[in-house]
C-alpha cells in the first residue's frame, strides 16, 4: 500500500513540477494556477447544477411523466445534456481537451459498452456522448434525496445484492434498445499497476449473450485518477482520447463448451489483455508539445 501511494505521489510530483521545466516563468505557472482555479470552478458549477436539477427537473419528470419509456428517455437525455454542459465548460476554461473517434458505434441500440476507468470524470465525458445511456448504480443513490429522483427518472439499474436481478434488468435494458455502460474494473485504474478487471461485465455478456463495444480511454497526464487530488493539476493540459473500437463477439465463449463461470473468467482475462494492449498504443491525435 505504501509503495503504491509513493508511486502515485511520484507521478503527480513529476507532472506538477518536473514536466514544467520546458515552460518559462511566469507563463507556465500562471497556466497551472489558472487550470487549478478553473477545475475547482467547474466542479462547483457542476455541483450547483446537480442540486438545481435534483429539486426541479428530475422530480417533475418522475411526478408528471407517467409513461415510463418516455420518462426514462427524457431522464437519460437530461443527464446527457448536463454532462455535456460540464464537459464543454471544462474545455472552454482550458481544463482539458476531449476527443472521440468512432462515435457512431455508440449510437447503435442495444449496445453493451465496456470502458477502462483512468479518471474521475471519464464516466461523465463518456455518457455525454450517449443520449440513451443506462448504468448500474449503487443502491444507496436511490435513498439519497439529492440523487434519488435523477436515477429514478433515468431508469438506472440498482446494484442489488441478488446478481440475478441485476442480470435480468440489464437484459431488459439491452432488449429495449438501451446502451448499457460498464466499467469492468469497478473502480478507477491504479496508475502504478496493471489493469485489473472484475468478472461482472464478462459474466453479464456471457449470460445475456451480448456482443461488446470496447471504448479505450487514453489520458495524456495522470489527473483525477485513483488516490489523486483535484487541485494537483499536471503541468500540461490533460487530453482525453476516447477510441470506440469494433464490436467484440461473445460467440467464441458461448460456443467454447465451458460452464458460464469458467467462460466469464476466460473472457475477463481476454478483455484485460485487450485493453492493456490498446491503452499502451500511442494516440496519434495528441499534440507532441
Amino acid at each position: 500500500m505504501a509503495m503504491a501511494a509513493d508511486g502515485v505521489a511520484r507521478v503527480e510530483q513529476n507532472q506538477a513540477i518536473g514536466l514544467a521545466g520546458d515552460q518559462s516563468w511566469p507563463v507556465g505557472w500562471l497556466d497551472i494556477a489558472w487550470r487549478t482555479f478553473a477545475t475547482g470552478f467547474c466542479f462547483a458549477v457542476f455541483g450547483v447544477g446537480q442540486l438545481i436539477m435534483a429539486v426541479t427537473v428530475f422530480p417533475l419528470l418522475v411526478l408528471l411523466v407517467r409513461n415510463k419509456q418516455q420518462r426514462v428517455r427524457l431522464g437519460r437525455r437530461s443527464v446527457q445534456l448536463a454532462f455535456k454542459g460540464f464537459a464543454l465548460l471544462m474545455r472552454a476554461t482550458g481544463v482539458l481537451r476531449c476527443r472521440i473517434r468512432g462515435l457512431e458505434k455508440l449510437r447503435q441500440p442495444g449496445t453493451l459498452i465496456l470502458a477502462n476507468h483512468p479518471s474521475l470524470i471519464d464516466v461523465v465525458l463518456l455518457v455525454s456522448f450517449i443520449p440513451d445511456a443506462d448504468c448500474i448504480v449503487k443502491t444507496a443513490l436511490f435513498k439519497n434525496p439529492f440523487t434519488r429522483y435523477a436515477v429514478m427518472a433515468a431508469g438506472y439499474i440498482p446494484s442489488r445484492r441478488d446478481p440475478e436481478q441485476v442480470i435480468e434488468a440489464c437484459r431488459a435494458s439491452l432488449a429495449s434498445g438501451g446502451c448499457l455502460v460498464l466499467f469492468p474494473e469497478g473502480t478507477r485504474s491504479d496508475p502504478t499497476g496493471p489493469l485489473h478487471f472484475q468478472r461482472g461485465a464478462a459474466n453479464l455478456a456471457i449470460r445475456v449473450g451480448c456482443d461488446m463495444v470496447p471504448v479505450v480511454i487514453r489520458v495524456s497526464e495522470h489527473n483525477l485518477g485513483k488516490q489523486s487530488r483535484w487541485w494537483r493539476v499536471p503541468a500540461r493540459k490533460v487530453s482525453f482520447d476516447f477510441e470506440v473500437k469494433d464490436r467484440l463477439s461473445v460467440s467464441p465463449w458461448l460456443q467454447s463448451g465451458y460452464e458460464p463461470a469458467i467462460a466469464a473468467r476466460e473472457l475477463t482475462a481476454s478483455l484485460t489483455e485487450y485493453f492493456t494492449r490498446e491503452i499502451e498504443t500511442p494516440c496519434p491525435s495528441w499534440p507532441k508539445s
